[in-house]
């Protein structure tokens, strides 16, 4: 009878192997905190830009992460003012949506808004919790006209696994 427990898990253990192996955790910034830890699957691009931000795309080109953080004097109350220079939008606001959201338990807002890249016109959502006394974090998606439903469930599970690792 004990046998069988053990046939279980280990069956249960290999089943989950392929899930495990598909994917790659990043760390960002790697030896700073506070810091991103994402989830995302082992065929998916990531690179750092110029500015320090990371950047992570499908393989379709049409799911585009973007994790960054922006000092503030007081983040708590920084959010909009964020949100708009970021959205860049003429309108006031220039998001279509705001809900509250977290990350880690770290507070703060999901921005939704049809955005302007290039001659395109893409649905964006951004992320922005205040981390501490001195940190914004944002977690941005774009998602562009291609792409398909399995994409954006895939990308839903990435932004659903964010998480924030904060100073002690």
């Amino acid at each position: 009878m004990r046998l069988f427990p053990l046939l279980v898990l280990s069956v249960a253990t290999l089943a989950a192997a392929p899930a495990r192996d598909g994917l790659r955790e990043i760390v960002h910034p790697q030896a700073d905190l506070p810091a991103f830890r994402c989830l995302v699957p082992a065929d998916w691009r990531s690179s750092v830009d110029t500015m320090g931000n990371l950047q992570v795309s499908n393989p379709a080109g049409s799911v585009f992460f973007s994790f960054s953080f922006a000092h503030a004097p007081n983040p708590a109350d920084a959010h909009d003012t964020l949100a708009r220079a970021v959205l860049n939008g003429g309108s006031n606001p220039p998001w279509d949506s705001r809900e509250p959201v977290e990350i880690s338990g770290h507070r703060g807002y999901r921005y939704a808004a049809r955005v302007k890249s290039g001659k395109d016109l893409v649905r964006a959502e951004l992320l922005i919790v205040a981390v501490g006394d001195r940190h914004l974090a944002t977690c941005s998606v774009i998602f562009t006209d291609r792409l398909k439903p399995a994409d954006e469930t895939t990308a839903r599970l990435v932004q659903a696994a964010v998480k924030l690792l904060a100073t002690p």
